[in-house]
């Protein structure tokens, strides 16, 4: 049996006050004629199906046209979970009625993982988990990282090995190597790593969170990225989605072919300005500018020949910015305490500190010394 593997889809995206649901539209509709043609007839997405908790009305009914195309007109069983940008309870409405019809969505943490089974394929439903449900359902203190919340919630699952298990989830799993500025973090400081040992029960897991379709320590273990650009440094990246076989676990990727994608281009306001310099002028564009001033109106002037240009950078002076902050980094490094206190002070107040302030300082530098040495 083979499926696909999608992900992000964050429906209802705004990028600079350009809505990207047309070309979103494009692409769904694009991925039911391919798995029509392959004749492949389930469908995995996960997570991540809205860019907000609340969508707007005209995403809902993308989805709504979607899924209905999808399950009614090409026979496609679509199997969905909620991501860290959705709503459980907005999506989970209706989901046991859908699920008679083809469409199994899941969004809620249950004590054993809900699973569609498809001949000897199991597909396990797993929502975007925090540690706090996971430590509401069994009742404990001593959980303090995504790590320990599932290596607690997966050691009570029950996997039957003489089926090829399927799982499917939306979180930060192992060291992957490419994140992007779109993502929302999960987290501060790293706990929110899954390390991907944990999911050695399952033959494939379908995860959502990252844009850049990636594996993570194996290749049935893997990121479909999202369907299309979200932000600038993710122009490099080649969407597409997985095409799974179960029959030897077999993965490949295929492309996607958008309208309108997000470029970045780097070059003076005169090669810009000049009509031949970029073929494709409809795209989502970001320019890097090498000129060493800056150029009055420049955004205006080229929107005129670009229309959908939203921002424009000047390389040279940001190098310079961070030559100077460097600069004053190195500066900060070789002060003295009582240097910093003053130019703390200054910073702050915009004053410098008077000789009886500077002596009161200079008792309570002494002060901290003394007592440090007594340790």
């Amino acid at each position: 049996m083979k499926f696909v593997h999608i992900a992000d889809l964050h429906l209802g995206k705004v990028l600079h006050q350009y809505s990207l649901l047309h070309v979103q539209r494009e692409l769904l509709f694009e991925l039911l004629e391919f798995m029509d043609c392959e004749d492949i007839r389930v469908l995995v997405i996960a997570g991540d199906i809205y860019d907000r908790f609340i969508p707007s009305q005209e995403a809902v009914n993308l989805l709504d046209e979607f899924l209905s195309q999808a399950l009614l007109n090409y026979h496609i069983e679509v199997l969905m979970i909620s991501g860290n940008h959705d709503s459980s309870d907005r999506m989970h409405f209706a989901s046991s009625i859908l699920s008679q019809r083809g469409l199994h969505i899941e969004t809620y943490l249950k004590e054993q993982m809900e699973f569609v089974e498809k001949g000897q394929t199991r597909f396990y439903l797993l929502p975007f988990v925090k540690p706090s449900q996971v430590k509401n359902l069994y009742q404990v203190d001593e959980i303090y990282n995504y790590q320990e919340a599932l290596s607690l919630y997966l050691s009570h699952q029950k996997i039957d090995k003489d089926y090829t298990n399927i799982l499917v989830t939306h979180q930060f799993v192992g060291h992957a190597s490419i994140t992007s500025e779109s993502e929302i973090p999960l987290s501060v400081g790293g706990s929110e790593i899954i390390d991907a040992s944990l999911f050695d029960d399952f033959d494939y897991v379908a995860l959502g969170h990252l844009h850049a379709p990636q594996k993570v320590s194996r290749e049935t273990l893997r990121y479909s990225g999202s369907l299309m650009r979200y932000s600038f440094d993710e122009v490099k990246q080649d969407k597409s989605f997985v095409v799974v076989d179960t029959e030897d676990m077999s993965v490949r990727l295929h492309h996607l072919h958008p309208s309108q994608t997000l470029q970045k281009y780097t070059g003076t306001f005169a090669q810009f300005m000049d009509p031949q310099f970029i073929s494709h002028k409809e795209d989502y564009l970001a320019f890097e500018l090498e000129d060493q001033k800056l150029i009055p109106h420049a955004i205006d002037q080229l929107r005129v020949l670009y229309p959908h240009l939203l921002q424009i950078t000047y390389t040279y002076l940001f190098n310079q910015q961070t030559k100077q902050s460097f600069q004053t980094i190195q500066t900060i490094e070789k002060m003295d305490t009582k240097s910093l206190f003053q130019k703390f002070y200054y910073d702050v107040k915009n004053i410098e500190l008077d000789d009886e302030q500077m002596k009161i300082v200079n008792d309570l530098l002494e002060k901290v010394g003394e007592e440090n040495e007594n340790y």
